[in-house]
């Protein structure tokens, strides 16, 4: 499963990428600051995950989200809130977010939700391998 992670404070894309690669299957494939870097990057390198903070350098997590769901098939979305006084729940469901959590909190919210995406992953690949097989 590959992860681009984008937030302003490069200590906790750090932190969170070490984290991350810890779990088995993990591939953290980029990291940004900035929006417009941040939707290029999704773009460019099509991964399963991103993980966005709303706010980033040059615009929001939320100008993000807006750009990345109009693919075809676009990779789930953890909006992170880095103020969570601030209920922007409904803006980041209604922009495309599958699972909002607040940075405020542990990082382990967001490692536990891996894992269970990687858990699904893994059973879609041997649901395709099998039906695969079965067609041959």
């Amino acid at each position: 499963m590959t992860i681009v992670l984008a937030d302003m404070d490069a200590y906790l894309r750090g932190r969170l990428r070490k984290r991350l690669e810890k779990v088995s299957g993990v591939t953290v494939v980029g990291e940004s600051s900035n929006s417009t870097e941040t939707t290029a990057m999704i773009l460019n390198r099509n991964p399963d995950v991103a993980i966005v903070s709303s706010l980033l350098e040059g615009g929001s997590g939320l100008d993000v989200l807006r750009h990345v769901r109009q693919l075809m098939i676009p990779p789930t979305i953890i909006a992170v809130r880095d103020n969570p006084s601030l209920d922007h729940n409904n803006a980041y469901s209604v922009a495309g977010a599958d699972f909002i959590v607040d940075k405020a909190a542990d990082d382990r919210r967001i490692i536990d939700i891996i894992r269970l995406l990687c858990d699904g992953h893994r059973q879609t690949d041997v649901m395709d391998s099998s039906f695969a097989t079965r067609h041959e």
